[in-house]
């Protein structure tokens, strides 16, 4: 995935990082960040994830009803999408649901004066595209160490 979002950046105006993290934080693909910025970012994007799909709750949205963020700074744009798996084919995918998989979350930064309307489309356009490879396995369970 790290060759699509370092495709997807060069080709989209104003579109400078991208990164694709699980739901639950996990970084999965990256593009234009080194390591540690990455890892920062992508826990960044997976609360901002977390944080909008709770607002949706506040206003009885169904299940799943978010979508998009956008945030603007001044030096900056923020996109944050909901990219898993459940947002091409139904119900959402939270980490240690029964099905074992996980959703992802695409996090996108662009200079403040991209347009807006096409960095959001060419995003949707990129989620569509690859929504079947978009979730990925729960982390491993509860490791116990004997009560120690």
């Amino acid at each position: 995935m790290t060759w699509l979002l370092q495709e997807f950046t060069s080709r989209v105006a104003g579109v400078t990082h991208a990164v694709l993290v699980s739901t639950d934080g996990l970084k999965m693909a990256v593009s234009g960040l080194d390591t540690d910025a990455a890892d920062r970012t992508a826990a960044w994007m997976s609360s901002l994830h977390s944080l909008a799909r709770s607002a949706s709750t506040l206003i009885e949205a169904p299940d799943g009803g978010f979508r998009q963020l956008v945030i603007e700074d001044a030096s900056f744009l923020v996109f944050v999408m909901s990219a898993d798996f459940a947002a091409a084919t139904g119900p959402s995918l939270q980490p240690g649901a029964e099905s074992g998989l996980v959703g992802c979350v695409l996090g996108v930064l662009a200079d403040p004066d991209a347009d807006v309307g096409m960095v959001g489309y060419e995003i949707t356009l990129l989620v569509k595209s690859v929504s079947e490879h978009l979730t990925t396995a729960t982390r491993g369970g509860r490791h116990t160490d004997g009560g120690r």
